[in-house]
């Protein structure tokens, strides 16, 4: 196997956002048992930096360690849907609420520049029209990253990246589940037009109900 160039920390990380990549896009499914011997092909390097990488992604919640399985896909369910979704709306509507309270014309420029190339394009692929298409996802990113950049707490910031991160394949379940019945779109342009109306609590509380809607959404295929 050919190995790729660059230092160890390098490659951890490159195996890491391949892994990432395959799961979130369901190459590989809750509850898939993850041979190393696979992933190797997948990253196209030695075992040492996808041990690394998959300790990483265990971290975060996207894989799990069984003494006798190994490691596998986290197995998605309504308990951490529950979970990450309320923690999302108390961290994500805190920092929102403080960045259009802080923010200046810098961050609206963000907030407005972000949102005008997320519409630009549409959120569901051609050929699988319940599937996302990955450049709108990471438009998406950029727009919910932007909303609450002027926060002014890095430690803030760093909890809500990390719980927009768990909650992705939570996300893309249930846009296969909700089809044209959601108005994203709508939601979007609310929660930037109340941000830049500097109406916080507003802001806010519209950023709490556009994640509850996702969790809604999945409740009934978590109880069928």
């Amino acid at each position: 196997m050919e190995q790729k160039k660059g230092s160890g920390r390098t490659l951890a990380a490159e195996a890491y956002a391949a892994i990432r990549q395959a799961i979130r896009t369901g190459a590989f499914k809750p509850g898939d048992r993850l041979r190393f011997a696979d992933l190797q092909a997948l990253c196209g390097m030695s075992v040492t930096p996808v041990r690394e990488a998959l300790a990483r992604l265990t971290a975060e919640g996207f894989t799990s360690l069984d003494d006798h399985r190994g490691y596998s896909v986290a197995r998605l369910s309504l308990e951490e849907l529950r979970d990450v979704t309320a923690t999302r709306q108390l961290c994500e509507g805190e920092a929102l609420r403080l960045s259009v309270l802080k923010g200046d014309a810098d961050w609206e420029g963000r907030v407005i520049a972000a949102h005008h190339l997320m519409a630009r394009i549409p959120q569901a692929r051609e050929d699988i029209p319940s599937a996302m298409r990955e450049d709108w996802e990471a438009r998406h990113t950029t727009f919910h990253a932007a909303l609450i950049s002027a926060c002014g707490s890095p430690a803030l910031l760093e909890i809500c990246g990390k719980l927009f991160s768990r909650a992705d394949r939570y996300r893309r379940l249930s846009v296969s589940l909700e089809g044209a019945a959601r108005d994203a779109t709508g939601e979007h342009r609310r929660l930037m037009d109340r941000a830049l109306a500097r109406d916080a609590e507003g802001a806010a509380e519209a950023l709490r109900e556009h994640y509850g809607r996702t969790a809604a959404a999945l409740e009934g295929f978590f109880k069928a």
